[in-house]
């Protein structure tokens, strides 16, 4: 792929007399390390062509971002966006209304799944320089298509995530998800959100992964919890209340009752005994 260039260039156009819902604009964007909440009130996708990050969602649940992820803020949804300072940060974003966006949606069009993944590739990066460069040469009378031209982009990304998820081996699937339930545990992990990660529903992933494990992704996420539990009873100087925040439960007492559920023992009996 051609080498980037990391100056800052966008174009603005607002469609209409809403300044909110008639906003579309497009454009490259180097940045330098973030850590900032976002609320957007109108739909902003972001290409990230180089550098390395997270997005972390409402709910906590921790997406790593690097090159070829497709980021998408959906309006009214709020989310915190990291960027490391490791090497140089650019992305290509496109922004609608808010209206377009759920259209888009509500009709199956596009996913509501925050982030995506797609083949980065020299043919993409074009498309990026090309829509900048349609926005910047439209005609007042033109600046009406430009809305398409932007929903096209946005259709394009969420085709490219389709092709490579569907490239990826259904097995591979299965263990990237197991490993997800396998750590994390202080966070609040969501099935139906990682279902809508491999574009799939809550029962298709329940199916294939008991298929393929032998459990549910629920009993599994409960296994994968039982044994972190189990090692950290071993260490001494982890109170079982630590341990139960850690393994992402409310409170100590919810924690002891599903290890006892468990395990056949409470964890203070388990760390007196084993």
């Amino acid at each position: 792929m051609e080498k980037m260039d990391f100056n800052h260039d966008v174009s603005y156009v607002n469609i209409g007399k809403d300044p909110v819902t008639g906003i579309v604009t497009c454009g490259f964007l180097p940045k330098t390390r973030e850590n900032q909440k976002h609320n957007f009130i109108y739909y902003g996708g972001f290409l990230v062509l180089s550098g390395t990050g997270q997005y972390i969602s409402q709910e906590g649940e921790v997406y790593p971002l690097s090159p070829g992820n497709f980021v998408q803020r959906r309006p009214g949804i709020p989310h915190t966006t990291i960027i490391d300072d490791e090497e140089p940060w650019l992305e290509f974003y496109v922004c609608f209304g808010a209206p377009l966006y759920k259209s888009l949606v509500d009709m199956g069009i596009i996913s509501d799944a925050p982030v995506l993944k797609i083949a980065l590739d020299a043919l993409i990066l074009g498309q990026c320089e090309n829509l900048l460069y349609t926005f910047k040469k439209a005609r007042e009378k033109d600046k009406k298509n430009l809305l398409l031209s932007a929903q096209e982009f946005i259709l394009r990304m969420n085709r490219a995530n389709d092709e490579l998820t569907r490239s990826w081996d259904h097995e591979q699937i299965i263990e990237q998800i197991a490993e997800r339930l396998s750590g994390n545990f202080d966070q609040n992990l969501d099935l139906q959100e990682i279902a809508q990660i491999y574009h799939m529903s809550y029962e298709k992933l329940r199916k294939d992964f008991k298929a393929s494990i032998g459990v549910s992704p629920h009993h599994y996420l409960i296994l994968q919890r039982m044994n972190e539990a189990r090692r950290l009873l071993h260490q001494p100087n982890i109170t079982i209340k630590e341990i139960a925040t850690r393994l992402g439960f409310v409170d100590q007492y919810a924690f002891s009752n599903q290890f006892k559920k468990m395990v056949g023992v409470s964890p203070k009996v388990f760390r007196e005994t084993y």
